[in-house]
Protein backbone atom coordinates (compact mmCIF):
# COMPACT_ATOMS: atom_id res chain seq x y z
CA UNK A 1 0.00 0.00 0.00
CA UNK A 2 1.60 3.24 -1.14
CA UNK A 3 -0.51 5.73 1.21
CA UNK A 4 1.45 7.58 3.55
CA UNK A 5 1.08 6.67 6.76
CA UNK A 6 -0.94 9.18 8.54
CA UNK A 7 -3.66 9.30 5.95
CA UNK A 8 -4.17 5.71 6.76
CA UNK A 9 -7.06 6.16 9.27
CA UNK A 10 -8.98 7.74 6.60
CA UNK A 11 -8.37 4.88 4.02
CA UNK A 12 -9.78 2.80 6.88
CA UNK A 13 -12.96 4.53 7.78
CA UNK A 14 -13.85 5.26 3.89
CA UNK A 15 -13.56 1.59 3.61
CA UNK A 16 -15.76 0.79 6.31
CA UNK A 17 -18.36 3.04 5.40
CA UNK A 18 -18.36 2.69 1.98
CA UNK A 19 -21.50 0.98 0.44
CA UNK A 20 -20.77 -3.59 -0.31
CA UNK A 21 -20.99 -2.16 -4.20
CA UNK A 22 -18.37 0.30 -4.35
CA UNK A 23 -15.29 -2.22 -4.78
CA UNK A 24 -15.08 -4.12 -7.85
CA UNK A 25 -13.74 -7.21 -7.65
CA UNK A 26 -10.16 -6.84 -8.25
CA UNK A 27 -9.62 -3.63 -6.15
CA UNK A 28 -11.72 -5.63 -3.04
CA UNK A 29 -8.92 -8.61 -3.40
CA UNK A 30 -6.14 -5.97 -3.44
CA UNK A 31 -6.89 -4.13 -0.88
CA UNK A 32 -7.43 -6.73 1.83
CA UNK A 33 -4.37 -8.27 0.88
CA UNK A 34 -2.10 -4.92 0.99
CA UNK A 35 -3.91 -4.18 4.45
CA UNK A 36 -2.72 -7.80 5.56
CA UNK A 37 0.91 -7.20 4.22
CA UNK A 38 0.80 -3.90 6.21
CA UNK A 39 0.19 -5.42 9.02
CA UNK A 40 2.53 -8.23 8.76
CA UNK A 41 5.19 -5.69 8.01
CA UNK A 42 4.43 -3.89 11.11
CA UNK A 43 3.72 -0.61 9.19
CA UNK A 44 0.05 -0.21 10.66
CA UNK A 45 0.27 1.59 14.13
CA UNK A 46 -1.17 -0.41 17.40
CA UNK A 47 -3.57 2.57 17.69
CA UNK A 48 -4.75 1.86 14.00
CA UNK A 49 -4.72 -2.22 14.12
CA UNK A 50 -8.31 -2.59 14.93
CA UNK A 51 -9.75 -0.35 12.41
CA UNK A 52 -7.14 -2.38 10.12
CA UNK A 53 -8.77 -5.21 10.56
CA UNK A 54 -12.37 -3.95 10.89
CA UNK A 55 -11.52 -2.66 7.15
CA UNK A 56 -10.80 -6.34 6.28
CA UNK A 57 -14.08 -7.51 7.48
CA UNK A 58 -15.95 -5.26 5.50
CA UNK A 59 -13.99 -5.70 2.36
CA UNK A 60 -14.18 -9.77 3.29
CA UNK A 61 -18.19 -9.98 4.00
CA UNK A 62 -17.64 -10.69 -0.07
CA UNK A 63 -16.74 -13.82 -0.71
CA UNK A 64 -13.97 -12.62 -3.28
CA UNK A 65 -12.61 -10.78 -0.08
CA UNK A 66 -12.80 -13.81 1.78
CA UNK A 67 -10.82 -15.89 -0.67
CA UNK A 68 -7.93 -13.97 -0.11
CA UNK A 69 -8.31 -13.93 4.12
CA UNK A 70 -8.22 -17.73 4.04
CA UNK A 71 -4.92 -18.05 2.53
CA UNK A 72 -2.68 -20.03 4.45
CA UNK A 73 -0.03 -16.83 5.29
CA UNK A 74 -3.06 -14.57 6.04
CA UNK A 75 -5.03 -16.89 8.33
CA UNK A 76 -1.53 -17.58 10.25
CA UNK A 77 -1.12 -13.66 10.90
CA UNK A 78 -4.62 -13.82 11.69
CA UNK A 79 -3.98 -16.37 14.17
CA UNK A 80 -1.19 -14.76 15.80
CA UNK A 81 -3.25 -11.37 16.15
CA UNK A 82 -6.25 -13.35 17.98
CA UNK A 83 -3.82 -14.57 20.70
CA UNK A 84 -4.26 -13.15 24.16
CA UNK A 85 -1.40 -11.10 23.91
CA UNK A 86 -2.98 -8.42 22.33
CA UNK A 87 -5.42 -6.03 22.87
CA UNK A 88 -8.87 -7.02 23.15
CA UNK A 89 -10.12 -4.51 20.57
CA UNK A 90 -7.89 -6.39 17.91
CA UNK A 91 -8.19 -9.71 18.97
CA UNK A 92 -11.81 -9.53 18.62
CA UNK A 93 -11.68 -7.75 15.58
CA UNK A 94 -9.32 -10.86 13.97
CA UNK A 95 -11.64 -13.76 15.26
CA UNK A 96 -14.34 -11.85 13.59
CA UNK A 97 -12.45 -11.86 10.06
CA UNK A 98 -11.45 -15.44 10.27
CA UNK A 99 -15.46 -16.40 11.06
CA UNK A 100 -16.76 -14.46 8.66
CA UNK A 101 -14.24 -15.75 6.14
CA UNK A 102 -14.31 -19.40 7.11
CA UNK A 103 -18.32 -19.44 6.95
CA UNK A 104 -18.10 -18.22 3.18
CA UNK A 105 -14.89 -20.22 1.99
CA UNK A 106 -14.85 -23.72 2.93
CA UNK A 107 -11.56 -24.74 1.89
CA UNK A 108 -10.33 -22.20 4.26
CA UNK A 109 -11.41 -24.19 7.24
CA UNK A 110 -8.86 -27.43 6.84
CA UNK A 111 -5.86 -24.28 6.43
CA UNK A 112 -7.15 -22.39 9.62
CA UNK A 113 -6.30 -26.06 11.73
CA UNK A 114 -2.85 -26.09 9.29
CA UNK A 115 -2.12 -23.09 11.03
CA UNK A 116 -2.98 -23.90 14.51
CA UNK A 117 -5.88 -22.03 14.65
CA UNK A 118 -8.11 -24.89 15.70
CA UNK A 119 -6.23 -25.66 18.82
CA UNK A 120 -5.98 -22.21 19.80
CA UNK A 121 -10.28 -21.57 19.72
CA UNK A 122 -9.90 -24.63 21.81
CA UNK A 123 -7.96 -24.05 24.37
CA UNK A 124 -8.78 -20.21 24.68
CA UNK A 125 -12.29 -22.13 24.89
CA UNK A 126 -11.33 -23.73 27.59
CA UNK A 127 -9.65 -21.25 29.78
CA UNK A 128 -12.23 -19.69 32.57
CA UNK A 129 -10.63 -16.30 32.00
CA UNK A 130 -12.36 -15.78 28.42
CA UNK A 131 -15.55 -13.70 28.36
CA UNK A 132 -18.63 -14.72 27.14
CA UNK A 133 -17.84 -12.44 23.65
CA UNK A 134 -14.63 -14.78 23.03
CA UNK A 135 -16.32 -17.37 23.95
CA UNK A 136 -18.64 -17.24 21.26
CA UNK A 137 -16.08 -16.18 18.45
CA UNK A 138 -13.95 -19.09 19.55
CA UNK A 139 -17.16 -21.41 19.46
CA UNK A 140 -18.30 -20.03 15.86
CA UNK A 141 -15.28 -21.20 14.65
CA UNK A 142 -14.94 -24.21 16.17
CA UNK A 143 -18.15 -24.84 15.13
CA UNK A 144 -17.35 -24.34 11.44
CA UNK A 145 -14.18 -26.00 11.21
CA UNK A 146 -16.26 -29.33 12.55
CA UNK A 147 -19.37 -29.04 9.86
CA UNK A 148 -17.36 -32.52 8.44
CA UNK A 149 -15.33 -35.07 9.62
CA UNK A 150 -11.61 -34.59 10.21
CA UNK A 151 -8.75 -35.56 12.24
CA UNK A 152 -8.92 -32.48 14.52
CA UNK A 153 -12.65 -33.21 15.69
CA UNK A 154 -11.04 -36.81 16.50
CA UNK A 155 -8.30 -35.80 18.40
CA UNK A 156 -10.76 -32.89 20.29
CA UNK A 157 -12.80 -36.00 21.23
CA UNK A 158 -10.38 -38.32 22.21
CA UNK A 159 -8.39 -35.73 24.37
CA UNK A 160 -10.07 -36.97 27.96
CA UNK A 161 -9.81 -33.49 29.06
CA UNK A 162 -11.05 -31.17 26.51
CA UNK A 163 -14.58 -33.04 26.70
CA UNK A 164 -14.45 -32.10 30.50
CA UNK A 165 -13.51 -28.58 29.83
CA UNK A 166 -16.32 -27.99 27.50
CA UNK A 167 -18.72 -29.31 30.02
CA UNK A 168 -17.55 -27.29 32.53
CA UNK A 169 -17.67 -24.11 30.51
CA UNK A 170 -21.79 -24.85 29.64
CA UNK A 171 -22.18 -25.00 33.20
CA UNK A 172 -20.72 -21.89 33.41
CA UNK A 173 -22.74 -20.09 30.37
CA UNK A 174 -26.19 -21.66 32.04
CA UNK A 175 -25.01 -19.48 35.33
CA UNK A 176 -24.12 -17.06 32.61
CA UNK A 177 -27.26 -16.48 30.84
CA UNK A 178 -29.44 -17.27 33.77
CA UNK A 179 -28.08 -14.01 35.12
CA UNK A 180 -28.42 -12.37 31.82
CA UNK A 181 -24.69 -11.25 30.81
CA UNK A 182 -24.29 -10.10 27.35
CA UNK A 183 -23.17 -12.46 24.78
CA UNK A 184 -24.20 -15.53 27.16
CA UNK A 185 -26.87 -16.53 24.85
CA UNK A 186 -24.66 -16.11 21.56
CA UNK A 187 -21.84 -18.47 23.62
CA UNK A 188 -24.05 -21.39 24.35
CA UNK A 189 -25.33 -20.93 21.03
CA UNK A 190 -22.72 -21.62 19.24
CA UNK A 191 -20.90 -24.02 21.84
CA UNK A 192 -24.09 -26.10 21.89
CA UNK A 193 -23.60 -26.50 18.03
CA UNK A 194 -20.12 -27.61 18.32
CA UNK A 195 -21.19 -29.67 20.80
CA UNK A 196 -23.73 -31.24 18.36
CA UNK A 197 -20.82 -31.27 15.39
CA UNK A 198 -18.82 -33.24 17.73
CA UNK A 199 -21.49 -36.14 18.84
CA UNK A 200 -22.56 -36.14 15.34
CA UNK A 201 -19.38 -37.11 13.45
CA UNK A 202 -17.16 -38.80 15.94
CA UNK A 203 -19.33 -42.21 16.04
CA UNK A 204 -19.42 -42.30 12.27
CA UNK A 205 -15.75 -41.52 12.16
CA UNK A 206 -14.88 -44.81 14.53
CA UNK A 207 -17.50 -46.86 12.20
CA UNK A 208 -15.03 -46.24 9.18
CA UNK A 209 -15.99 -45.32 5.45
CA UNK A 210 -17.22 -48.36 5.03
CA UNK A 211 -18.86 -48.89 7.83
CA UNK A 212 -23.04 -48.95 7.85
CA UNK A 213 -23.86 -45.11 9.05
CA UNK A 214 -26.30 -45.24 12.89
CA UNK A 215 -29.12 -42.97 12.95
CA UNK A 216 -28.72 -40.56 15.27
CA UNK A 217 -29.96 -41.49 18.94
CA UNK A 218 -28.56 -45.54 18.02
CA UNK A 219 -24.46 -43.58 18.14
CA UNK A 220 -23.18 -43.08 21.57
CA UNK A 221 -19.60 -43.02 22.58
CA UNK A 222 -18.78 -42.48 26.12
CA UNK A 223 -16.60 -39.58 25.36
CA UNK A 224 -19.16 -37.30 26.07
CA UNK A 225 -20.44 -38.67 29.34
CA UNK A 226 -19.41 -35.49 31.01
CA UNK A 227 -21.58 -33.53 29.10
CA UNK A 228 -24.74 -35.48 30.03
CA UNK A 229 -25.73 -33.99 32.91
CA UNK A 230 -24.75 -30.13 31.78
CA UNK A 231 -27.22 -30.12 28.83
CA UNK A 232 -30.08 -31.79 30.88
CA UNK A 233 -29.39 -29.12 33.44
CA UNK A 234 -29.59 -26.30 30.13
CA UNK A 235 -33.33 -27.91 29.25
CA UNK A 236 -34.68 -27.06 32.93
CA UNK A 237 -32.66 -24.22 33.68
CA UNK A 238 -32.34 -21.79 30.38
CA UNK A 239 -34.39 -18.79 31.39
CA UNK A 240 -37.15 -18.81 28.02
CA UNK A 241 -37.32 -16.09 25.34
CA UNK A 242 -40.10 -15.62 22.95
CA UNK A 243 -41.34 -17.74 21.27
CA UNK A 244 -40.37 -20.75 23.81
CA UNK A 245 -38.68 -22.58 21.50
CA UNK A 246 -35.43 -20.69 20.01
CA UNK A 247 -31.82 -20.99 20.52
CA UNK A 248 -30.27 -21.72 22.35
CA UNK A 249 -33.00 -24.15 23.48
CA UNK A 250 -33.37 -25.66 20.59
CA UNK A 251 -29.90 -26.38 19.97
CA UNK A 252 -29.85 -28.42 23.69
CA UNK A 253 -32.68 -30.00 22.51
CA UNK A 254 -30.96 -31.43 19.43
CA UNK A 255 -27.74 -32.24 21.97
CA UNK A 256 -30.07 -34.44 23.80
CA UNK A 257 -31.59 -36.39 21.32
CA UNK A 258 -28.06 -38.27 20.70
CA UNK A 259 -27.89 -39.34 24.52
CA UNK A 260 -29.68 -42.36 25.00
CA UNK A 261 -32.07 -42.54 27.98
CA UNK A 262 -32.15 -46.15 29.54
CA UNK A 263 -28.15 -45.47 30.07
CA UNK A 264 -28.42 -42.61 31.48
CA UNK A 265 -32.13 -42.20 33.18
CA UNK A 266 -30.51 -41.33 36.26
CA UNK A 267 -29.51 -38.04 35.04
CA UNK A 268 -32.68 -37.64 33.04
CA UNK A 269 -34.71 -38.36 35.78
CA UNK A 270 -32.62 -38.57 39.34
CA UNK A 271 -34.65 -40.24 42.53
CA UNK A 272 -33.92 -38.75 45.48
CA UNK A 273 -32.82 -40.52 48.84
CA UNK A 274 -34.15 -39.97 52.22
CA UNK A 275 -31.39 -37.92 53.34
CA UNK A 276 -32.08 -35.52 50.44
CA UNK A 277 -28.69 -36.43 48.03
CA UNK A 278 -29.98 -37.89 44.74
CA UNK A 279 -29.17 -41.11 43.67
CA UNK A 280 -29.75 -43.07 40.86
CA UNK A 281 -32.94 -45.15 40.21
CA UNK A 282 -31.42 -49.01 40.08
CA UNK A 283 -28.13 -50.55 39.97
CA UNK A 284 -29.09 -51.31 36.15
CA UNK A 285 -28.98 -47.77 35.59
CA UNK A 286 -25.12 -47.72 35.67
CA UNK A 287 -22.93 -46.70 32.98
CA UNK A 288 -21.57 -49.79 31.36
CA UNK A 289 -17.91 -49.89 31.62
CA UNK A 290 -15.74 -49.43 28.70
CA UNK A 291 -14.25 -51.61 27.11
CA UNK A 292 -12.75 -50.06 23.90
CA UNK A 293 -12.21 -46.97 22.33
CA UNK A 294 -14.84 -47.63 19.71
CA UNK A 295 -18.89 -45.84 20.05
CA UNK A 296 -21.23 -47.68 22.91
CA UNK A 297 -24.73 -48.51 20.89
CA UNK A 298 -27.85 -48.21 23.53
CA UNK A 299 -29.92 -51.18 23.77
CA UNK A 300 -33.13 -51.59 22.64
CA UNK A 301 -36.00 -53.05 24.41
CA UNK A 302 -35.63 -56.16 23.59
CA UNK A 303 -32.05 -56.30 24.98
CA UNK A 304 -30.56 -56.32 21.72
CA UNK A 305 -27.98 -53.93 20.25
CA UNK A 306 -29.43 -51.48 18.00
CA UNK A 307 -27.06 -51.45 15.16
CA UNK A 308 -28.97 -48.85 13.14
CA UNK A 309 -29.70 -51.43 10.44
CA UNK A 310 -33.42 -52.45 8.68
CA UNK A 311 -34.15 -56.32 8.80
CA UNK A 312 -32.92 -56.52 5.54
CA UNK A 313 -29.57 -55.02 7.04
CA UNK A 314 -29.00 -51.30 4.81
CA UNK A 315 -28.47 -48.78 6.80
CA UNK A 316 -31.94 -46.33 7.75
CA UNK A 317 -29.71 -42.91 7.37
CA UNK A 318 -28.28 -43.26 3.67
CA UNK A 319 -31.49 -41.20 2.91
CA UNK A 320 -32.18 -38.86 5.92
CA UNK A 321 -31.05 -35.83 5.44
CA UNK A 322 -31.22 -33.79 9.03
CA UNK A 323 -31.56 -34.57 12.17
CA UNK A 324 -35.68 -34.75 12.98
CA UNK A 325 -35.67 -37.66 10.10
CA UNK A 326 -32.61 -39.61 11.46
CA UNK A 327 -34.70 -39.32 15.13
CA UNK A 328 -37.95 -40.29 13.86
CA UNK A 329 -36.44 -43.30 11.92
CA UNK A 330 -34.87 -43.84 15.78
CA UNK A 331 -38.31 -44.02 17.04
CA UNK A 332 -40.27 -45.70 14.19
CA UNK A 333 -37.62 -48.95 14.66
CA UNK A 334 -38.71 -48.94 18.33
CA UNK A 335 -41.37 -51.47 18.77
CA UNK A 336 -41.78 -50.78 22.17
CA UNK A 337 -40.34 -48.46 25.08
CA UNK A 338 -37.84 -49.49 27.47
CA UNK A 339 -39.28 -51.16 30.78
CA UNK A 340 -37.30 -51.32 34.13
CA UNK A 341 -39.04 -54.02 35.97
CA UNK A 342 -36.97 -53.93 38.77
CA UNK A 343 -37.36 -50.32 39.36
CA UNK A 344 -39.97 -49.74 42.47
CA UNK A 345 -42.90 -47.54 41.37
CA UNK A 346 -42.90 -43.76 42.69
CA UNK A 347 -45.91 -42.36 44.46
CA UNK A 348 -46.91 -39.26 41.89
CA UNK A 349 -49.94 -37.12 42.10
CA UNK A 350 -52.47 -37.76 38.87
CA UNK A 351 -52.22 -34.71 36.81
CA UNK A 352 -55.88 -33.10 35.77
CA UNK A 353 -58.08 -33.62 33.46
CA UNK A 354 -57.94 -29.65 32.00
CA UNK A 355 -54.74 -30.98 30.59
CA UNK A 356 -52.46 -28.96 32.51
CA UNK A 357 -48.89 -30.36 33.21
CA UNK A 358 -47.39 -31.59 36.10
CA UNK A 359 -46.09 -29.01 38.30
CA UNK A 360 -43.45 -30.38 40.54
CA UNK A 361 -41.49 -28.32 42.93
CA UNK A 362 -37.86 -28.53 44.00
CA UNK A 363 -38.65 -27.92 47.47
CA UNK A 364 -41.84 -30.35 47.31
CA UNK A 365 -39.16 -33.25 45.88
CA UNK A 366 -35.61 -32.34 47.40
CA UNK A 367 -35.12 -32.09 50.59
CA UNK A 368 -31.61 -30.80 50.22
CA UNK A 369 -29.72 -28.75 47.69
CA UNK A 370 -26.51 -31.08 47.21
CA UNK A 371 -25.84 -32.08 43.77
CA UNK A 372 -25.89 -35.78 43.10
CA UNK A 373 -23.23 -37.29 41.05
CA UNK A 374 -23.23 -39.67 37.86
CA UNK A 375 -20.99 -42.62 37.96
CA UNK A 376 -18.85 -41.03 35.70
CA UNK A 377 -15.40 -40.18 37.35
CA UNK A 378 -14.63 -37.63 35.09
CA UNK A 379 -17.59 -35.82 35.89
CA UNK A 380 -17.52 -35.94 39.60
CA UNK A 381 -14.25 -33.79 39.43
CA UNK A 382 -15.25 -31.35 37.16
CA UNK A 383 -18.58 -30.68 37.94
CA UNK A 384 -19.39 -28.13 41.23
CA UNK A 385 -22.83 -27.19 40.45
CA UNK A 386 -25.17 -26.76 43.38
CA UNK A 387 -28.51 -27.05 41.14
CA UNK A 388 -31.08 -29.21 42.31
CA UNK A 389 -33.02 -31.26 39.84
CA UNK A 390 -36.39 -32.73 40.90
CA UNK A 391 -37.24 -36.36 39.45
CA UNK A 392 -39.58 -35.18 36.46
CA UNK A 393 -38.50 -32.11 36.24
CA UNK A 394 -36.94 -32.71 32.49
CA UNK A 395 -41.02 -34.26 31.89
CA UNK A 396 -42.64 -31.38 33.52
CA UNK A 397 -40.60 -28.28 31.71
CA UNK A 398 -41.06 -30.63 27.68
CA UNK A 399 -44.64 -30.45 28.48
CA UNK A 400 -45.06 -27.20 30.12
CA UNK A 401 -43.03 -26.07 26.22
CA UNK A 402 -45.14 -28.27 24.44
CA UNK A 403 -48.46 -26.99 26.17
CA UNK A 404 -46.93 -23.45 25.73
CA UNK A 405 -45.90 -24.05 22.10
CA UNK A 406 -49.28 -24.92 20.87
CA UNK A 407 -51.52 -22.91 22.54
CA UNK A 408 -49.44 -19.70 21.42
CA UNK A 409 -49.68 -20.84 17.42
CA UNK A 410 -52.92 -22.71 18.19
CA UNK A 411 -55.12 -20.98 20.42
CA UNK A 412 -58.47 -22.17 21.39
CA UNK A 413 -60.48 -24.80 18.95
CA UNK A 414 -58.23 -23.42 15.56
CA UNK A 415 -58.03 -25.87 12.74
CA UNK A 416 -54.90 -27.27 12.36
CA UNK A 417 -53.66 -25.98 9.18
CA UNK A 418 -55.59 -22.47 9.53
CA UNK A 419 -54.32 -19.65 7.79
CA UNK A 420 -53.40 -17.60 11.55
CA UNK A 421 -50.82 -19.98 12.47
CA UNK A 422 -48.90 -19.86 9.74
CA UNK A 423 -49.15 -15.84 9.72
CA UNK A 424 -48.44 -15.34 13.32
CA UNK A 425 -45.78 -18.15 13.07
CA UNK A 426 -43.98 -16.42 10.07
CA UNK A 427 -44.35 -12.89 11.67
CA UNK A 428 -41.87 -14.11 14.55
CA UNK A 429 -39.67 -15.36 11.64
CA UNK A 430 -40.67 -19.21 13.36
CA UNK A 431 -40.88 -22.51 11.07
CA UNK A 432 -43.00 -24.55 13.32
CA UNK A 433 -42.58 -27.51 11.41
CA UNK A 434 -38.91 -27.34 12.22
CA UNK A 435 -39.38 -25.61 15.83
CA UNK A 436 -41.72 -28.47 17.54
CA UNK A 437 -40.65 -31.55 16.04
CA UNK A 438 -37.61 -32.24 18.20
CA UNK A 439 -39.47 -31.64 21.25
CA UNK A 440 -41.46 -34.13 20.25
CA UNK A 441 -39.43 -36.49 19.64
CA UNK A 442 -37.59 -35.73 22.91
CA UNK A 443 -40.13 -36.29 24.58
CA UNK A 444 -41.06 -39.75 23.15
CA UNK A 445 -37.32 -40.83 23.41
CA UNK A 446 -37.73 -39.54 27.23
CA UNK A 447 -41.09 -42.25 27.28
CA UNK A 448 -38.28 -44.86 27.06
CA UNK A 449 -37.69 -44.69 30.83
CA UNK A 450 -41.24 -46.43 32.27
CA UNK A 451 -41.82 -44.14 34.87
CA UNK A 452 -41.50 -41.13 32.76
CA UNK A 453 -43.81 -42.86 30.17
CA UNK A 454 -46.69 -43.11 33.03
CA UNK A 455 -45.64 -39.19 34.15
CA UNK A 456 -46.74 -37.96 30.71
CA UNK A 457 -49.64 -40.26 30.09
CA UNK A 458 -50.95 -39.40 33.28
CA UNK A 459 -50.78 -35.36 31.74
CA UNK A 460 -51.80 -36.15 27.85
CA UNK A 461 -54.48 -38.86 28.81
CA UNK A 462 -55.43 -39.16 32.33
CA UNK A 463 -57.78 -41.83 33.37
CA UNK A 464 -60.09 -39.45 34.71
CA UNK A 465 -60.46 -37.47 31.19
CA UNK A 466 -63.21 -36.04 29.91
CA UNK A 467 -64.92 -37.91 27.80
CA UNK A 468 -68.41 -36.24 27.36
CA UNK A 469 -67.54 -34.49 24.01
CA UNK A 470 -65.27 -34.92 20.67
CA UNK A 471 -61.98 -35.21 21.96
CA UNK A 472 -60.37 -33.54 18.24
CA UNK A 473 -62.41 -30.43 19.82
CA UNK A 474 -61.08 -29.76 22.89
CA UNK A 475 -59.56 -26.73 23.62
CA UNK A 476 -56.48 -27.68 25.38
CA UNK A 477 -53.27 -29.51 24.45
CA UNK A 478 -54.67 -32.96 23.47
CA UNK A 479 -57.42 -31.69 21.03
CA UNK A 480 -54.31 -30.00 19.58
CA UNK A 481 -52.42 -32.83 18.97
CA UNK A 482 -54.83 -35.06 17.46
CA UNK A 483 -56.31 -31.95 15.28
CA UNK A 484 -52.27 -31.93 13.89
CA UNK A 485 -52.40 -35.52 13.29
CA UNK A 486 -54.22 -34.63 9.81
CA UNK A 487 -52.04 -31.83 9.62
CA UNK A 488 -51.21 -30.91 5.64
CA UNK A 489 -48.82 -27.94 6.41
CA UNK A 490 -47.25 -29.74 9.31
CA UNK A 491 -46.17 -33.04 8.00
CA UNK A 492 -43.31 -33.16 10.47
CA UNK A 493 -45.00 -32.48 13.39
CA UNK A 494 -48.25 -34.78 12.20
CA UNK A 495 -45.88 -37.27 11.94
CA UNK A 496 -43.91 -36.58 15.30
CA UNK A 497 -46.90 -36.25 17.51
CA UNK A 498 -48.16 -39.67 15.86
CA UNK A 499 -45.04 -41.03 17.48
CA UNK A 500 -44.93 -39.56 20.48
CA UNK A 501 -48.83 -41.29 21.45
CA UNK A 502 -48.26 -44.32 20.27
CA UNK A 503 -45.25 -44.73 22.23
CA UNK A 504 -47.48 -43.23 25.38
CA UNK A 505 -49.87 -46.22 24.22
CA UNK A 506 -46.78 -48.62 24.67
CA UNK A 507 -46.44 -48.84 21.13
CA UNK A 508 -49.87 -50.29 20.97
CA UNK A 509 -51.95 -49.29 17.85
CA UNK A 510 -55.00 -50.91 19.47
CA UNK A 511 -54.27 -48.95 22.93
CA UNK A 512 -53.60 -45.87 20.44
CA UNK A 513 -57.38 -46.10 19.00
CA UNK A 514 -58.61 -47.16 22.13
CA UNK A 515 -57.38 -43.90 23.83
CA UNK A 516 -58.08 -41.35 21.46
CA UNK A 517 -60.84 -43.32 18.79
CA UNK A 518 -59.35 -44.70 15.60
CA UNK A 519 -61.21 -42.02 13.13
CA UNK A 520 -58.68 -39.84 14.73
CA UNK A 521 -55.73 -42.41 14.59
CA UNK A 522 -56.56 -44.07 11.61
CA UNK A 523 -54.32 -41.66 9.19
CA UNK A 524 -50.95 -42.04 11.45
CA UNK A 525 -51.66 -46.30 11.54
CA UNK A 526 -52.19 -46.64 7.86
CA UNK A 527 -48.50 -44.98 7.61
CA UNK A 528 -47.46 -47.12 9.63
CA UNK A 529 -48.74 -50.27 7.83
CA UNK A 530 -51.29 -51.10 10.38
CA UNK A 531 -53.99 -51.19 7.51
CA UNK A 532 -57.14 -52.38 9.40
CA UNK A 533 -58.64 -51.30 12.59
CA UNK A 534 -57.11 -53.32 15.68
CA UNK A 535 -58.77 -55.21 17.89
CA UNK A 536 -59.56 -53.96 21.01
CA UNK A 537 -57.02 -53.86 23.74
CA UNK A 538 -56.85 -56.37 26.32
CA UNK A 539 -58.42 -55.26 29.75
CA UNK A 540 -56.13 -53.04 31.97
CA UNK A 541 -53.67 -52.89 28.53
CA UNK A 542 -50.74 -50.28 29.68
CA UNK A 543 -51.97 -48.93 32.74
CA UNK A 544 -55.18 -46.95 31.76
CA UNK A 545 -58.45 -47.94 32.46
CA UNK A 546 -61.08 -47.16 29.67
CA UNK A 547 -64.55 -46.63 29.96
CA UNK A 548 -67.17 -49.54 28.93
CA UNK A 549 -69.42 -47.61 26.76
CA UNK A 550 -66.48 -45.44 24.52
CA UNK A 551 -67.08 -44.71 21.03
CA UNK A 552 -64.26 -47.01 19.20
CA UNK A 553 -64.47 -44.33 16.36
CA UNK A 554 -64.16 -41.36 18.48
CA UNK A 555 -63.03 -42.12 21.62
CA UNK A 556 -65.82 -40.31 23.41
CA UNK A 557 -68.32 -41.99 25.38
CA UNK A 558 -71.37 -42.87 23.63
CA UNK A 559 -74.12 -40.53 24.24
CA UNK A 560 -77.15 -42.06 26.06
CA UNK A 561 -80.31 -41.39 24.09
CA UNK A 562 -82.58 -37.98 25.59
CA UNK A 563 -85.96 -39.13 27.15
CA UNK A 564 -88.64 -36.81 24.94
CA UNK A 565 -91.11 -37.48 27.43
CA UNK A 566 -94.50 -39.91 26.81
CA UNK A 567 -95.26 -41.90 23.40
CA UNK A 568 -97.97 -39.73 21.40
CA UNK A 569 -101.32 -41.34 22.13
CA UNK A 570 -103.47 -42.19 18.62
CA UNK A 571 -105.26 -39.12 18.79
CA UNK A 572 -101.97 -36.80 18.44
CA UNK A 573 -101.13 -39.48 15.54
CA UNK A 574 -103.57 -38.99 13.62
CA UNK A 575 -103.48 -35.32 13.83
CA UNK A 576 -100.18 -35.26 13.05
CA UNK A 577 -100.77 -37.13 10.08
CA UNK A 578 -103.36 -34.79 8.89
CA UNK A 579 -101.40 -32.17 9.08
CA UNK A 580 -98.65 -33.77 7.50
CA UNK A 581 -101.26 -34.97 4.73
CA UNK A 582 -102.44 -30.88 3.77
CA UNK A 583 -98.76 -29.58 3.91
CA UNK A 584 -98.06 -32.60 1.33
CA UNK A 585 -101.25 -31.85 -0.95
CA UNK A 586 -99.84 -27.93 -0.63
CA UNK A 587 -96.86 -28.87 -2.20
CA UNK A 588 -98.07 -30.88 -4.87
CA UNK A 589 -100.47 -28.15 -5.89
CA UNK A 590 -97.79 -25.54 -6.31
CA UNK A 591 -95.37 -27.75 -8.23
CA UNK A 592 -92.79 -27.87 -5.40
CA UNK A 593 -93.43 -32.19 -5.27
CA UNK A 594 -95.18 -34.46 -6.52
CA UNK A 595 -97.41 -36.90 -4.23
CA UNK A 596 -95.91 -40.82 -4.68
Amino acid sequence: METAGPKRPTLFSSIIDAAPTSFSQQDRKGLVQNILDDISDGTVSKQDLSRALLAVKTLARHPDGSAVVVKQSNLKLLCKLAGPSNPSTVTNEALRCVANALLLVESGRDTWIEVGGGQMCLQRLQDPKTTEEFCFLHARILFLVTLKQCPFLKSTVEDGKTVEAIAERCEALIEANVMGKPFAKDALTDVLKFIFNLMLQYPRMLEGEGGERKVMGEQWSLEFEPLVEPLVHMFVRLPLASPPLSAPLTHVIHALLNIPVPQYSSIWFPSTSPSGKQEGKSSKNKKPARTDGSSTPTTSSNGSKDNGSTKDGKSTASSLSDPFQRAMSLLSSQRKSSSRTDVPRRSTSSASASGSPPRSTEESDVASSSRGRSSSPARSKSNNSSFTMSTFQMVTQACSLLENMLAKYWPGVVEADAASVRTAATKENLGLDEALPPLVVLMARMAEDAEAKTEMRKWILPDDLDRSGSLEERPDTLGRCIRLMTSVYFPRLKDAIGEWLYVLCDSDGALLSAQIGYGNAAGYLFNKGILSAPPPPASGSGGASLPDNINPITGAINRVSEDTGPEMTEEEKEREAERLFVLFDRLEKTGMAQNP
